[in-house]
């Protein structure tokens, strides 16, 4: 059952205790632009077009010894007319129950509108205590326009330049200055980052919403709704995990304009700072090429893969079965034999409770470590199995192998041999490895370097020693091919 809507429990439990900081005021004033200069970097993705900003987006920053939580947020347009903006200003408004202070904020250059003044009017309604930033104030010949703001009756007046930087250390003092002392709660590290993945329009932030109980992200039956990732805490069997949310990813050559461009360039790098992907496909349509070319990517990312096939309910009403389903999936792409598939529907809730178990799953088998002695035995056993086959003129001899490294798993192999070893000959020990290990649909890579066995195994190698590797798929390639460019 889904708890009910309450973006307030939400933010506070993200900040752990931290006093939180919320950026609001109409589309297209430079909040995102704020947003980035407080916490330092690019987190939220800035356009021209207003309206870019769709959900809300959390992030710790720190200035002098004070640390808080600052929130951006979608545009208060009180009648737009697109819904997935039209949510996102009621998310906008609902969310502000949980700030300590708010910093409202107007574009200098254009003065106060009529709209300007209605959004504030919403925000006073809060009680919150608030300060005014006046954006775009570039350079102090600019400082005139940034005037007729006292007259909207707010105590504190920043002239600010998000873009340059110009004003922010006085605003920082400000927000300090009126920020509660409060205790500050540890809050758990997450032991598992999962991200949602996936073509547009597949389930994602339904899921998102299923999965936290929260209306987290915007949902909308138009694809491209999701712009920049949304993270959320969550407790799963007394741990802490993080979930985020991604763009969908299209095809390259379906990629239009410079927003998608941001939205699918932000996606792609979560899966570099995920510890898990989960790969939502729509059941309904199966199992796509572009479906293919992210979990390649996954791959060529060394992160662990679970495929989750959302959409179940109008899969099965088209006439879909689910062994065969799965079967036709796994023969047309056998690389994903090792992924485990979870079938869901975020709609009716069905199977949801099922990715959180199974990512927790590919997430341990990421990080496992195992004994050589055990690697050995399993090795021996292999090589007693099946005799290693010749290479040129010569016979492989496989003579001793230990793990070197882990998420994902690695393995060195010591041979006389280190290239040229035929791929049939890797993936039959792969699968020695993975059923002896217990990694088999674990949804973790498992990497193999052959290498050349010296005299004595503590000599450091050469520069020219490369490892092969059991998948040589370049991640430029996989990145190419997925919409990296």
């Amino acid at each position: 059952m889904r708890r009910k809507l309450d973006p307030t429990v939400d933010i506070r439990r993200w900040a752990g205790g931290q006093p939180v900081v919320m950026l609001t005021g109409r589309a297209n004033v430079g909040k995102s632009t704020l947003f980035n200069r407080m916490v330092g970097g690019s987190r939220a993705i800035i356009s021209p077009v207003a309206g870019t900003t769709r959900d809300l987006n959390l992030a710790t920053t720190s200035h002098g010894d004070r640390e808080f939580v600052v929130v951006d947020s979608g545009g208060l347009e009180l009648y737009v007319q697109e819904p997935a903006a039209e949510r996102a200003m009621e998310g906008a408004l609902q969310a502000l129950g949980a700030a300590d202070l708010i910093v409202f904020v107007i574009d200098g250059r254009t003065g106060i509108s009529s709209g300007d003044q209605e959004a504030l009017a919403l925000v006073r309604q809060t009680g919150r205590p608030m300060l005014l930033a006046v954006n775009k104030i570039d350079n102090p010949q600019q400082e005139a326009l940034a005037a007729e703001a006292w007259r909207l009756g707010i105590d504190s007046v920043n002239s600010i330049s998000a873009a340059h930087g110009r004003g922010m250390g006085e605003l920082l003092d400000q927000i300090c200055a009126n920020l509660p002392a409060r205790e500050v709660q540890i809050a758990d590290r997450p032991i598992l980052r999962l991200a949602l993945i996936g073509r547009p329009n597949v389930g994602k932030s339904s899921l998102l919403n299923r999965l936290t109980g929260f209306a987290r992200a915007i949902v909308d039956e138009h694809p491209g709704t999701t712009r920049d990732p949304v993270e959320v805490p969550l407790q799963f069997d007394g741990h802490t995990l993080l979930l985020i949310d991604t763009a969908g990813i299209r095809r390259p050559a379906k990629v239009e304009g410079e927003l998608e461009h941001h939205s699918v360039g932000r996606a792609i790098s979560t899966i570099r700072r995920a510890d898990v992907l989960a790969l939502v496909i729509d059941a309904a349509e199966g199992f796509t090429d572009q479906d293919a070319r992210l979990a390649r990517l996954v791959d060529a990312n060394d992160r662990a893969l679970i495929l989750v096939a959302n959409k179940w309910d109008l899969a099965a009403k088209a006439g879909r079965r689910l062994a065969g389903f799965i079967h036709n999936t796994r023969q047309r792409y056998q690389f994903l034999d090792v992924a485990p598939i979870v079938i869901t529907s975020a709609r009716t809730g069905d199977g949801v409770n099922q990715i959180i178990p199974a990512a927790s799953r590919a997430g341990e088998a990421w990080r496992a470590e195992f004994r050589t002695p055990t690697l050995n035995r399993v090795l021996a056993e292999a090589i007693a199995t099946l005799e290693p086959p010749l290479v040129g003129n010569r016979r492989l001899k496989p003579m001793y192998v230990t793990q070197v490294a882990t998420a994902p798993p690695r393995l060195a192999i010591f041979c006389n041999l280190e290239r040229d070893i035929p791929a049939h000959y890797a993936r039959f020990l792969e699968g020695r490895f993975r059923t002896a290990l217990g990694l088999e649909t674990s949804g973790t890579p498992l990497r193999m370097d052959f290498r050349r066995a010296r005299k004595s195994r503590a000599a450091p190698r050469r520069s020219a020693d490369r490892p092969h590797r059991l998948s040589p798929r370049s991640d430029l390639d996989a990145g190419r091919s997925a919409g990296e460019d």
